[in-house]
């Protein structure tokens, strides 16, 4: 609960609010004398340079290492400063993690220290938001609409979910959000009562019984507003901005902190391009009418000719896109679009007859939900249109076309676009605004630089600070390089998958703790994962695979409560993967982790630099694959306290000149060279 303080906040004079920032994270100040926090130098420089950046509207990117305490040191200047100068900050985040930190545990530190501190108790009343898409909040009124209508629109499965639902809505949903939801709605039913509707709007729905509105009050009335990169970037492509042409870059006068700042160029290229998958318009195309279960939202008004649309739009999408599967993909799983009109344009002429279908229908509709509904997904038909346009007629020459299959059976077909030189849109979107940015991560340089991820981003007339980590790496971490792993791309293969296989097993088996294995691509992890299981099932001791057991969360849970887990990981556990402790005393890094050069996106990048005379792998492939290895690093050693052993495989870093650049990033200059003939297999 908010403690309601009738002072008024105001101070004018710039130094006065520096020295109130320094009283706090001073040696001997507020945050150790009522806290008991430890004092970090890193994290009383990283305060007040954010607080100079954002009293002088200033660009700021600042590098701080793992232990520093970021989110502290942007967390208090920016509430001070937002409560002071009335001006919303925006924190934005790149993983549900660090969202639940900041909400769950840092916001309530700051509410203590505020508290306990006379000179700090008139800004104790700040109110902090969390703001996500809100196709994932549930609209009462949709809820409303689609319990009296049921019969029309779900099948007997539904039904039980939808009343799940009216349970959950009738006392213990708290955010109304559907992560609150375990297990996870279904698509199908969440998609007939969420609030990504126009009948989820202020003149319907009240903050009083509305989950949505109810946070959209909060957000325009909060100080410090948290959201996560794919949404910002969503509302920014969506051409979201402050009323009436004032400052600002979503909020009127607001400012932006990006912690995780290393995701930003690749979120924004993700969020910022066009997305259609055959599941969605079949999905979509079923929740008007499905002809198997003749239920929909046209079940109540829709004539002969409209059923007979959708279900020849539904025949139409399924040939389109076995067509794309079998035809356009063949064997391969990523295809890039190179020529307009590649793709056949069989498909839109049949979306189109449903969409005039749902205009008349809407016009004609006397009922004021069903005629909003109806004329809502006529707009959203119109946007596959748009998009898939837009993809088969290679409409804009600044993106990237491609098509993909995803999904654990590789099912799903991709329709994908991505823009080339994201940089520029940001610093249209962005950095040339009034409002001042600030990006922090512990890997944003190379070599001790920003250059390069400051040039990512567009951004200009940027301060750039680079701290290190208070850790102390030359006592709790050692490092051990294996020199005579083969090579992974070797035409033998199958020597380098046994090296793994044995040097995981012996390693991992060797600790008391757990161990994490960072893998670049899945199946040399699948391949590890079935040899390794059944050798540790006699062990008695637990492997688990990302994409295969349980979700990200459950295997965190699962490595620090078992404590000596194997855990193998791809993709997104070299980032924002935390487990204090004995628990992860190992982390394996199976590969240096460069990026696949035949994706669509790194393809076109590469082409551009060669065009331009530069080396694309020296400019693009080498640096993300450094700053990926440093993220892989970043998640051995997590507090003061934690101790344990690097071990990198992969023997091209001892090789190739530039393992070298690798070799720099490390956190400290000494480590051993080994070889297997120190590993023992059972």
């Amino acid at each position: 609960m908010i403690k309601i303080i009738d002072q008024e906040t105001s101070i004018q004079n710039p130094d006065e609010l520096k020295s109130l920032v320094r009283s706090i994270f001073k040696p001997d100040g507020l945050l150790q004398k009522n806290l008991d926090f430890e004092h970090r130098a890193e994290q009383e420089e990283m305060a007040i340079s954010v607080l100079e950046s954002i009293d002088s509207n200033q660009h700021l990117v600042f590098e701080a290492g793992t232990g520093v305490g970021k989110s502290l040191a942007y967390l208090i200047p920016s509430v001070l400063f937002s409560k002071n100068r009335k001006r919303p900050c925006i924190v934005a985040t790149n993983t549900i993690n660090l969202q639940e930190q900041i909400l769950n545990k840092d916001i309530p530190t700051l509410r203590t220290l505020f508290e306990k501190n006379q000179s700090l108790l008139s800004f104790a009343d700040f109110s902090c938001a969390l703001l996500v898409g809100r196709g994932n909040y549930l609209c009462t009124t949709r809820l409303r609409k689609a319990a009296l209508g049921q019969g029309e629109l779900f099948e007997s499965r539904q039904k039980k979910e939808l009343e799940r639902i009216l349970e959950w809505a009738d006392g213990k949903a708290v955010e109304g959000i559907r992560q609150e939801l375990s297990p996870p709605p279904l698509q199908s039913v969440w998609d007939a009562v969420n609030a990504d509707s126009s009948l989820c709007s202020g003149k319907r729905c009240s903050p009083e019984h509305c989950f949505y509105r109810k946070a959209r009050a909060q957000v325009e009335k909060a100080d410090i507003i948290i959201i996560n990169h794919s949404l910002l970037f969503s509302l920014l492509g969506a051409g979201v901005s402050p009323p009436n042409d004032s400052d600002g870059i979503i909020f009127p006068d607001d400012f932006i902190i990006f912690d995780e700042a290393h995701e930003m160029v690749g979120e924004a290229s993700e969020h910022l391009g066009v997305s259609i998958s055959s599941w969605t318009l079949e999905n979509s195309l079923k929740r008007l009418y499905n002809p198997a279960k003749r239920k929909g939202i046209l079940n109540k008004v829709g004539r002969v000719k409209d059923f007979d649309s959708v279900d020849f739009a539904l025949h139409a999408v399924s040939d389109f896109f076995n067509h794309l599967h079998s035809v356009t993909l063949g064997q391969k799983d990523r295809i890039r679009i190179l020529e307009p009109n590649e793709i056949p344009l069989d498909l839109l002429p049949p979306l189109s007859r449903v969409i005039r279908s749902l205009v008349e229908l809407g016009e004609n509709c006397e009922e004021e939900s069903l005629k909003v509904e109806l004329i809502d997904q006529s707009k959203r038909f119109q946007a596959y249109i748009n998009g898939l346009s837009e993809i088969i007629e290679i409409k804009d020459s600044n993106s990237v076309y491609w098509i993909e299959r995803t999904g654990k059976q590789k099912q799903i077909i991709h329709l994908r676009s991505a823009p080339l030189e994201v940089s520029r849109i940001l610093e249209r979107a962005l950095f040339d605004k009034s409002s001042p940015i600030v990006m922090t991560s512990a890997t944003l340089t190379q070599n001790a630089s920003s250059s390069k991820f400051i040039e990512s981003t567009g951004c200009k007339n940027v301060k750039d600070v680079v701290v290190k980590s208070p850790f102390d790496y030359e006592f709790n971490m050692h490092i051990k390089i294996f020199e005579d792993c083969p090579e992974p791309m070797s035409q033998e293969r199958s020597r380098y998958l046994e090296y793994l296989l044995l040097s995981i097993d012996s390693l991992a088996s060797s600790i008391e703790g757990g161990t994490l294995a960072l893998f670049t691509n899945y199946q040399d992890l699948h391949y590890c994962y079935h040899n390794l299981k059944p050798k540790w099932n006699k062990k008695q001791r637990s492997v688990y695979a990302q994409g295969i057991d349980h979700s990200r969360s459950e295997l965190q849970k699962r490595l620090l409560e078992e404590g000596d887990v194997l855990l193998l990981g791809a993709e997104s556990f070299w980032k924002g993967f935390d487990a204090k402790g004995p628990a992860l005393s190992q982390v394996i890094i199976t590969r240096l982790p460069f990026e696949n050069p035949n994706h669509p996106l790194l393809e076109a990048k590469n082409e551009k630099f060669t065009q331009e005379g530069k080396n694309s792998f020296f400019e693009l492939t080498l640096p993300n694959a450094i700053i990926r290895f440093r993220q892989g690093i970043g998640r051995l050693i997590r507090s003061k306290t934690d101790i344990g052993e690097l071990i990198i495989l992969d023997s091209r870093i001892l090789k190739k000149q530039y393992g070298k650049l690798f070799i720099s990033e490390l956190p400290k200059k000494h480590f051993d060279r080994e070889s297997s003939t120190f590993l023992i297999e059972d």
